[in-house]
């Protein structure tokens, strides 16, 4: 044990090696002494490698240690090897410093195996990378909005996405723009928000994708309310003109039953004719009046839904019956399809026909002048588990310009619509929290889609 101790066996080489020096030079290079010289000569040379060797090899494991710290690597162990107190007491340190370092970078990749799952669980989409166009992090929102698997490159976006990768790289950091993305035969509108990040000395950029159409239909029907509000109100002043000429006639009219106390009374043609423009007067613009305020009210008023879980497939085939024989005159293929055939919506049932009702009887209208009609009702989960119910057609389409307006108040594309119809019906599922949006393409047809 005692040849073990490091301080006694450096003291003990030490000593070896003075001893042999002192013999070699006391020999005095005498020629008898020749070969005992040369002798004593090797082993001091010997001797001195056999030491620096020993004082070497404690510094090995130091060097071990630090090679540990540099490349992360912290399965190492140091043991002793009983080279004495000291030693022990400094692999003992060694041995602690590797575990601190061991339980730092465990409970740094548990945190960031923690912000990792934030960030791929968040609705909004995230993408972080290099000034170069090297995608680092990009989350699953993002891929669902972007509807890519993964994504390696920002100029990998130039076919699918040409807006977003153009943004992505010039949009000024702290800056935020609205784009619009496909989604399937849809285009959703998003904001896009980027900020410039520096991460170890490299540039990084981090942007974040967000759909917002729900916030911009929830604005655009908020907006349209306060102005029907606003407008049912001045419509309901401008009647009383109306009111006002009703009862000068009817003043009129009690003038002469007064005058003329007889059964009969005569009138002068004139003031006959002018009773009479004054009467249709009153009643067309009060026929006009009612109607437009009617519009409006039936678009202020939607009733809070009164939500009930019910079979979509059971629906639809009542609509089928309901429009039997619309569908039959007019020689319009009904297709029906609901996957899972058990599929449930949660919704108020009566409005949700209501929709149904008039996106169906708006598809009727739209295949009046094709040779081949085909009206279809869709029904299936999306990939974030909400019920989506489509009612297409393969009829004239509608022209990209109109897309955009098709669900504001008053606008129609047909000669008799009243504009309310869409309006309506959009304002009904977005009581039900959903979106209706369309999709058509002139001369193929179009698709309105339901998601809840």
């Amino acid at each position: 044990m005692g040849f073990k101790n490091f301080r006694f066996q450096v003291v003990l080489r030490v000593a070896l090696l003075v001893v042999s020096i002192f013999l070699f030079f006391r020999l005095d290079f005498k020629s008898q002494y020749v070969g005992t010289q040369l002798a004593l000569g090797i082993l001091i040379a010997v001797q001195t490698v056999w030491l620096i060797v020993f004082i070497e090899r404690t510094t090995e494991r130091l060097i071990k240690f630090l090679n540990t710290i540099k490349y992360d690597d912290f399965s190492e162990n140091f043991s002793s090897r009983g080279e004495g107190k000291i030693f022990d007491e400094l692999y003992q340190r060694y041995n602690e410093v590797i575990r601190k370092f061991r339980d730092v970078r465990s409970e740094k990749e548990a945190t960031a195996q923690y912000f990792q799952s934030v960030v791929q669980h968040i609705g909004i989409g995230i993408i972080t990378f290099k000034k170069s166009g090297e995608v680092q992090l990009i989350n699953n929102a993002a891929k669902r909005l972007i509807q890519v698997p993964s994504l390696s490159r920002v100029d990998h976006l130039s076919a699918e996405a040409p807006e977003l990768a153009k943004q992505l790289l010039a949009l000024p950091a702290g800056q935020s723009t609205v784009i619009k993305l496909w989604q399937g035969k849809e285009r959703i509108p998003v904001a896009l928000y980027v900020v410039d990040l520096v991460l170890r000395g490299e540039d990084f950029r981090l942007a974040s994708i967000q759909n917002i159409q729900r916030e911009l239909e929830e604005k655009e029907m908020e907006a349209w309310q306060n102005l029907i509000r606003v407008l049912t109100h001045e419509i309901m002043n401008s009647v009383t003109p109306i009111s006002s000429l009703a009862g000068s006639v009817a003043a009129d009219v009690q003038d002469y039953l007064e005058a003329q106390p007889g059964e009969q009374i005569v009138l002068q043609r004139e003031e006959t004719e002018d009773m009479c423009m004054a009467l249709q007067t009153i009643e067309k613009r009060s026929q006009g009046l009612v109607r437009f305020v009617h519009d409006f009210r039936s678009m202020a008023s939607v009733p809070t839904p009164k939500k009930q879980l019910f079979e979509v497939q059971e629906m639809f085939r009542q609509l089928q019956m309901l429009f039997q024989e619309e569908l039959l005159q007019a020689n319009i293929l009904f297709l029906i399809d609901c996957r899972p055939e058990g599929l449930k919506v949660l919704a108020d049932r009566q409005l949700l026909e209501q929709v149904m009702i008039n996106l169906i009887r708006n598809a009727i209208h739209a295949l009046a002048d094709q040779p081949n009609k085909t009206l279809q009702l869709d029904a299936f989960s999306d990939p974030d588990s909400r019920v989506v119910i489509q009612v297409s057609d393969n009829g004239t389409g509608i022209a990209e310009e109109a897309q955009e307006q098709i669900f504001l108040p008053f606008y129609t594309t047909k000669a008799t619509g009243s504009g309310i119809g869409l309006s309506l019906s959009k304002q009904i599922v977005r009581a039900h929290k959903g979106t209706l949006t369309v999709s058509s393409e002139l001369g193929k047809g179009t698709a309105f889609t339901l998601r809840f």
